[in-house]
């Protein structure tokens, strides 16, 4: 009966990280260039993701958080207005820089903006790189920036947009606002193909119906693991209770 309460419980555990990433997805569901982050688990009834282990945690609830990865299909391209706002039809980052730390992030939230110092900027102060590592500066108009990232300002060649790409974009690690740090220091290479498009944003890869069906399911699944284990604890304190009357 015990082993049984056990099973019930790690039927719901997994389900419950999986309910709070999507709660997450469906958040971000307007959210510029938000990639969804999605959850998979090898063993969803292993009661050993719910023995006790120090300080009365699962031992194994690493396990769980090894099941989550971003999924980088790309969003939808939507046209904008505003000439410093840029989105990426193709795989690909932006490459961008902390002023204080120099501390190099990428993203595909191409909402930028210039700054005091007419640097282009993300909107928190992030410089935008070009492909030779170097701040992005416009002094003069027309701004313009073809699709194969050539950058052109008051008519003049300036360089090309920096965009990069990595054989496996799963090494990044989310840092909020959009931005990726690549922790493990992999390579970056120069993508194929990409096209940088001015005045366009990409929107979020989250789908709002998808992730509300799946939702509704583990919610179902959730309520019935759920259910299972009352049942079963009702079980044993009845069990115990006729017990100690003998």
């Amino acid at each position: 009966m015990i082993k049984g309460i056990y099973h019930s419980a790690a039927g719901m555990l997994p389900r419950y990280f999986k309910l709070v990433n999507i709660s997450n997805n469906l958040a971000n569901a307007n959210t510029t260039a938000f990639k969804a982050d999605r959850r998979y688990f090898s063993t969803l009834l292993n009661n050993e993701l719910v023995q006790p282990a120090a300080g009365g945690k699962p031992s194994r609830l690493a396990d769980l958080e090894k099941g989550l990865f971003t999924d980088f299909t790309q969003g939808a391209l939507e046209r904008q207005t505003t000439p410093t706002y840029f989105g990426l039809n193709g795989p690909g980052f932006f490459v961008l820089e902390d002023p204080d730390s120099g501390e190099k992030y990428y993203t595909r939230n191409g909402r930028f903006r210039l700054n005091a110092s007419n640097e282009l900027v993300d909107h928190q102060g992030y410089r935008v790189l070009d492909d030779t590592g170097a701040p992005i500066v416009v002094r003069r108009h027309p701004f313009v920036v073809e699709e194969g990232g050539d950058i052109f300002i008051g008519g003049q060649s300036s360089g090309a947009m920096g965009v990069v790409t990595f054989d496996d974009p799963h090494v990044l690690v989310k840092a909020g606002d959009g931005l990726y740090r690549n922790l493990a220091g992999a390579r970056t290479k120069a993508p194929e193909d990409t096209k940088v498009m001015q005045s366009f944003l990409e929107a979020s890869n989250v789908n709002v119906v998808e992730e509300m069906v799946e939702m509704i399911s583990l919610n179902r699944n959730y309520e019935s693991s759920q259910r299972a284990l009352v049942a079963q604890d009702e079980s044993l304190k009845q069990a115990v209770n006729q017990i100690s009357k003998f």
